[in-house]
């Protein structure tokens, strides 16, 4: 892949008027290339969520399930830290699937 990256990057032209804007994400960025960090000068680190973030993260993630009216989203955010919006999502995408994987359990018992 790092290949095929450095030889799209290295063909890219346009006219005078034309502007690129190349944006890149990792959740890994000490494993990228060198190759890959000279072409991409500029970087902007962004961090992991504090516990306002991710209960704000988990209020959008949850807003269309039907949860009890006491739902701890406070004890939740508090209990995740070191976790990204992709994380919680996984998160919350496992506990919503539990009450199936314990029924199939019990069911096989």
């Amino acid at each position: 892949m790092r290949n095929e990256f450095m030889s799209a990057w290295d063909g890219l032209r346009t006219k005078d008027s034309q502007q690129i804007l190349i944006l890149g994400a990792t959740n890994r960025p000490f494993d990228l290339d060198d190759a890959v960090i000279r072409r991409l000068p500029r970087r902007i680190y962004v961090d992991l969520p504090n516990a306002d973030n991710r209960l704000k993260i988990l209020k959008v993630i949850l807003s269309q399930e039907c949860l009890e009216t006491d739902f701890p989203f406070e004890q939740l955010a508090n209990a995740t830290e070191g976790y990204s919006g992709s994380d919680l999502k996984n998160l919350c995408v496992a506990a919503a699937y539990r009450p199936v994987q314990e029924l199939l359990v019990e069911e096989s018992s």
